[in-house]
């Protein structure tokens, strides 16, 4: 009776098993399960705070929703990245209401893309399996810095969503097919934001470069040419930003630029930190800018860094995603009279190949024993609860 009870009880098993990998192993029930996920944790503010808007960013985007005008002057069709209003000034024009109301419903969406985004990149860019893609969807959306940027830099997080989807599509572009979605989807970025451009463009010139100090010739070829209208369109959109069109609008938006923008040589991406003033940027120190630069990364990371620096691993596409990114955020300590600017958005954005190198940390210490039979994610996992708790109960 006691082996055929064993019996049945494996079979019933195995029989979950199986119901298990045909349900989450389906791609579009795990595309979906992982947009509600995000969608579900970025609403829940949103409710709390209603019918508020939340952020600073948000003002603007419900004033230039409200405007109905997704260009002011033809210019800004290529110096301007302005899908989102593209999306949501129609979608108001046709619904009407308060602006803020669609607001409150395009921040969830937006970070349900990104979720989406998180494990497709998984899967295709990485060659994961569903279970670690859906555990990289779940650190993701509960990380404190990509819950910054969905908060209210909504074209920030669009252009980021974009660029989860375009990325795995380097990796075999002799296919037609991957080939048309990259270079469809990398204008897209383009037109999403400025520094989800930049990243493209940085693992795209990466890549072909690895390619080219390999011979692979023709994929560098490929690459480019797949590139070359998102870049065209990129490079005209500098051009714009050096040699702007002067034409004058009158709106009712008052916009607040920097007291001393503290441009280095007159180039609009790099910033002189120790003469820069603004609203939210001024140093008096050196010390004063190390100081908010390490206590921001503290913030963001510190918990996680153990299991970012453990899973680390070698990936073209991380690679230089990971090292621009570095750059962007810690390039002031090493020259701050002449660093990129918008430090801490590049250090927010760090999130997202920190995500992956964290969750494969957490695969490997799952591997590994210790010498007494004791899995060392275990020990991790309950060290982690500790501090977490012990952060819980000390007094602020």
């Amino acid at each position: 009776m006691s082996l055929e009870r064993v019996s049945l009880n494996s079979g019933f098993l195995s029989s979950l098993g199986v119901i298990y990998d045909r349900i989450v192993g389906s791609s579009t029930v795990a595309i979906l399960s992982c947009f509600l996920l995000g969608f579900s944790v970025r609403l829940i503010p949103e409710l709390l705070s209603w019918p508020y808007p939340i952020g600073f960013d948000t003002i603007y985007y419900g004033a230039r929703i409200k405007s109905g005008v997704i260009w002011y002057h033809w210019s800004e069709f290529f110096s301007r990245t302005w899908l989102l209003y593209a999306i949501l000034i129609p979608i108001h024009n046709l619904v009407k209401g308060d602006p803020f109301i669609l607001l409150k419903f395009t921040a969830p969406i937006l970070y349900g893309l990104n979720a989406c985004g998180i494990y497709y990149f998984a899967r295709k860019g990485l060659d994961w399996g569903v279970k670690r893609s859906l555990l990289a969807v779940f650190f993701f959306v509960f990380q404190l810095a990509s819950l910054r940027i969905s908060w209210d830099l909504y074209r920030n997080v669009l252009g980021l969503g974009v660029l989860l989807f375009t990325l795995p599509f380097i990796k075999d572009l002799e296919d037609r097919r991957n080939f048309m979605f990259f270079m469809a989807l990398s204008v897209l970025v383009v037109l999403g934001h400025e520094l989800a451009s930049v990243i493209l463009f940085a693992v795209t010139f990466g890549v072909m470069l690895s390619g080219l100090l390999k011979g692979e010739y023709s994929r560098v070829r490929r690459i480019m040419t797949a590139a070359l209208p998102a870049l065209t369109l990129f490079l005209t959109s500098v051009y714009f930003r050096v040699f702007p069109i002067r034409y004058q609008i009158y709106t009712n938006i008052i916009s607040a630029h920097d007291v001393i923008p503290a441009r280095v040589g007159g180039i609009f991406f790099l910033v002189d930190y120790m003469r820069v003033v603004s609203s939210y940027q001024f140093y008096q120190t050196y010390v004063d800018l190390v100081l908010h630069v390490l206590s921001l990364f503290s913030l963001l990371y510190l918990l996680s860094l153990p299991l970012v620096l453990f899973g680390v691993f070698r990936n073209r596409v991380l690679d230089y995603w990971a090292l621009l990114l570095l750059v962007g955020s810690f390039g002031a300590l090493f020259s701050p009279f002449c660093a990129l600017n918008w430090w801490d958005r590049w250090m927010d954005m760090l999130v997202y190949p920190f995500t992956f190198y964290a969750v494969n940390g957490i695969f490997r210490l799952f591997r590994l024993r210790c010498r007494r039979g004791l899995r060392l994610g275990s020990i991790f996992l309950t060290c982690s609860v500790l501090l977490l708790w012990s952060c819980r109960v000390s007094p602020s």
